[in-house]
């Protein structure tokens, strides 16, 4: 026969051992606590933001490049950059932010925060830093390569306010 103590004591610890069992039950996995799951609306803020923040980088080594330039020349390179801007946002952006909307708002409701661009674009991405890489180590002036930032940086910049008009229009359907 068992002591009463004992008995009491084997007890609680096969309780315990069944309660352990059940919260781990419960519990997330390490990979779903590492999770990056979203609802979709912030896919369009980080979109958003990345856009914009590239965008305002390629500026600011544009600026930086036209700076010791003359005025006339600064305008000049300014209003090329510009018509490369235009460029970009009509036939390259304009389309990958439309598909881009399209594929998030078509998701589910919760998706992986880096799912704000599609896998081909992350592709495309890697493409443009090297480049970039390339030819600002390149010996292509600097001003020259001025027009090709700003242009871009400018595109991206508007180009982004799709994402940030799409996120408040959303924002403001879901609560009204």
């Amino acid at each position: 026969m068992m002591h009463p103590v004992t008995l009491t004591a084997r007890r609680r610890a096969t309780q315990l051992v069944a309660e352990t069992s059940k919260d781990e039950q419960n519990s997330p996995t390490p990979a779903e606590r590492m999770s990056l799951d979203v609802d979709r609306r912030w896919l369009f803020a980080i979109a958003g933001v990345v856009w914009t923040g590239v965008g305002l980088l390629l500026l600011g080594y544009a600026v930086t490049w036209l700076a010791p330039e003359s005025v006339s020349l600064e305008i000049e390179l300014t209003v090329a950059g510009l018509a490369v801007a235009a460029v970009f946002v009509r036939f390259v952006f304009h389309g990958i932010v439309r598909k881009n909307i399209a594929r998030i708002e078509g998701g589910p409701a919760r998706a992986s925060a880096l799912s704000f661009q599609g896998w081909k674009s992350y592709l495309v991405t890697v493409f443009m830093i090297v480049l970039g890489v390339v030819l600002k180590r390149s010996p292509i002036p600097k001003p020259d390569l001025a027009v090709l930032y700003l242009g871009i940086g400018v595109a991206l910049l508007l180009a982004s306010g799709l994402y940030h008009r799409h996120l408040w229009g959303t924002r403001g359907r879901a609560k009204g």
